[in-house]
């Protein structure tokens, strides 16, 4: 009995390799919808950024320690609120999230990157 040779295989080129470099990346930062965004606008956006992180920070550091803090008419109505908000400990908590808040500026202006121009 003769064997038959077995069937034979279309020939497959082989798949496609994929790219061993990754793509590169863009050069200008893009915004909504794929739009670039002018290096100006990045710019006054980072100024404004940090100056309000700065006066809210330091606001922030400063008045929990003023008579303003606790001689205002806002708690004349509330005795037990003006008595909670006199106690070191809330004055210091929230002159902690004005030092968070100056951190987050002074991080941000140290570690503003313009992306390279095209």
């Amino acid at each position: 009995m003769a064997s038959s040779p077995p069937p034979s295989r279309p020939a497959q080129s082989p798949a496609p390799s994929p790219p061993l470099d990754p793509p590169a990346a863009p050069r200008t930062q893009a915004g909504p919808g794929g739009h670039h965004v002018p290096i100006w606008l990045q710019r006054i956006s980072l100024l404004t950024f940090v100056l309000f992180c700065m006066v809210v920070g330091m606001t922030l550091v400063v008045l929990p320690w003023t008579s303003q803090w606790t001689d205002n008419t806002l708690l004349a109505r509330w005795p037990a609120l003006r008595a909670f908000l006199q106690q070191g400990f809330v004055r210091g908590a929230v002159s902690g999230l004005g030092l968070l808040d100056l951190w987050f500026g002074v991080w941000e202006a140290l570690h503003y990157r313009e992306a390279p121009r095209p």
